[in-house]
């Protein structure tokens, strides 16, 4: 039994308050056992200059918070890059698109925005898992306004972390646990059991092919737990 009483294959307790900022629909307060997240969607017009095509584009941004956790963490001045957060930002954003039909939202870009607010552990995943509730909400907004004629999302994509802890695979690991794991890896996929990404590695020599799959089933798994956890908290896709 793990320390919050959680079997080793059961994702943590969740809790989403969508609009939590007043006047911003798709603004969501993600909690994850001890990991708590502001997202926010936002649709911009325009998009990169670099585009050469008349598709839509998503991108998003990361931050923690100083006090998410202890000691304080120094905040990013202005010039100085961090190769976590820029890494991290970067994973949000690619699950984002893949789960995006962007020809359906031409001169469009979708911003999203995460701030850590409490981090133990799982903070990639937890982004991921807020970014589909603001989303839903940021489309729902953009249908009722006429802005989208379609929904372009094309599937719900959510993320899950899994690992080997003590000699037993865990799901939605905290911070503790993640620390201590032989074996940590972050799987995005799609509510239906699709892969995206899957970003992980070992800490005390290799494992073999079976045992990997294993991990990637749990993960996999965790992530349609998830789906039915959050349930009607994430707006339909609608045909």
């Amino acid at each position: 039994m793990r320390r919050d009483q959680r079997s080793p294959d059961a994702p943590r307790d969740v809790e989403v308050s969508s609009g939590f900022i007043p006047g911003i629909p798709a603004s969501v307060l993600y909690h994850c056992g001890g990991t708590t997240i502001l997202c926010v969607a936002r649709l911009e017009e325009g998009t990169p200059k670099w585009k050469n095509d008349p598709a839509g584009w998503a991108t998003a941004d990361y931050h923690m918070m100083p006090y998410s956790v202890q000691p304080r963490l120094e905040r990013t001045g202005t010039g100085k890059q961090d190769g976590r957060a820029i890494e991290i930002r970067r994973l949000i954003g690619r699950a984002v698109r893949s789960g995006l039909d962007l020809s359906l939202m031409p001169g469009y870009t979708i911003r999203i925005d995460c701030d850590v607010l409490e981090a133990d552990g799982g903070t990639r995943t937890s982004c991921i898992n807020a970014t589909a509730v603001a989303l839903g909400s940021l489309v729902k907004e953009n249908l009722a306004n006429g802005i989208f004629a379609t929904d372009p999302r094309r599937a719900l994509v959510l993320a899950m972390s899994a690992g080997i802890h003590d000699n037993h695979i865990l799901i939605d690991l905290d911070y503790p646990e993640d620390t201590a794991a032989t074996v940590d890896l972050n799987l995005v996929g799609t509510s239906t059991g699709e892969v995206i990404e899957i970003i992980g590695g070992c800490e005390d020599g290799p494992i073999d092919m079976d045992t990997l799959q294993k991990v990637i089933a749990a993960a996999q798994n965790g992530i349609l737990q998830l789906s039915k956890m959050l349930g009607d908290r994430i707006c339909p896709i609608s045909s």
